[in-house]
């Protein structure tokens, strides 16, 4: 993609401050820190695991490991990011439809920086696909495809808001 600001309303790399201008979630069920790159067809971010995160405390005591459920929210959260960072998109709320072929590989613990790579496909003018991958290091973690669907928010007004 030649220029990016042409098609999105906000181009990476970029962190939280601009994230929660694009997604309606907020703290503690924003899983997402950034977003390093936007392309045609998909886009790669990242969240990181601190041991301070309340999740961590009961699952598992002794043992904490970031549930898998939580993983396929930070890859539709991902590919939320580049949905509603689109120009046209801006101010609607993305709602996760389906998951399918979802796989954990390896536990995702405390300390690890979890990137997420994705691509998008099947858009439509409210429906999309996205195919995403956590890997740490390289190794994978988690895979899932998310169909999703999205529009404006039920008070009209913009998720960033």
């Amino acid at each position: 993609m030649s220029d990016l600001s042409e098609v999105f309303a906000y181009v990476p790399p970029f962190d939280c401050s601009t994230i929660v201008k694009i997604l309606p979630h907020r703290y503690p069920f924003l899983l997402v820190d950034g977003i390093t790159e936007f392309r045609s067809d998909g886009v790669d971010g990242y969240k990181n695991l601190t041991f301070n995160e309340g999740f961590f405390q009961g699952h598992f005591p002794g043992h904490p490991v970031y549930p898998g459920v939580l993983q396929i929210e930070t890859i539709a959260q991902v590919g939320a990011c580049w949905i509603l960072a689109r120009k046209e998109n801006v101010g609607k709320i993305a709602y996760l439809m389906t998951v399918e072929e979802a796989k954990f590989r390896r536990p995702a613990l405390p300390g690890m920086r979890l990137d997420v790579r994705g691509s998008i496909s099947n858009l439509k003018s409210r429906t999309g696909r996205f195919v995403a991958e956590i890997t740490c290091e390289g190794k994978p973690i988690s895979s899932a495809t998310i169909l999703f669907a999205f529009q404006r928010g039920e008070s009209g007004e913009s998720s960033g808001k």
